[in-house]
């Protein structure tokens, strides 16, 4: 199974959610108690977290709205 780390997020700083997609759809996702979210990345390495065993991963993603920008709260 592919090894992935995404700092592409940017944490509470905007962040890109489809990256989060295409890595849970083509790698796998790790559990909190091995990776917690701190609300930031700088500072953090990918390396910090190489011991992370694989707990879920995502089969098929869809765009809410139909599409990336298309989302609105309505």
């Amino acid at each position: 199974m592919l090894m992935t780390c995404n700092y592409m997020n940017e944490a509470c700083d905007g962040g890109w959610p489809h990256f989060n997609v295409f890595l849970a759809e083509n790698a796998h996702l790790v559990s909190e108690d091995c990776a917690p979210y701190k609300g930031k990345s700088k500072g953090d390495q990918c390396g910090n977290y190489e011991q992370c065993k694989p707990v879920s991963k995502v089969e098929q993603s869809y765009f809410v709205g139909g599409g990336w920008g298309a989302t609105s709260e309505r």
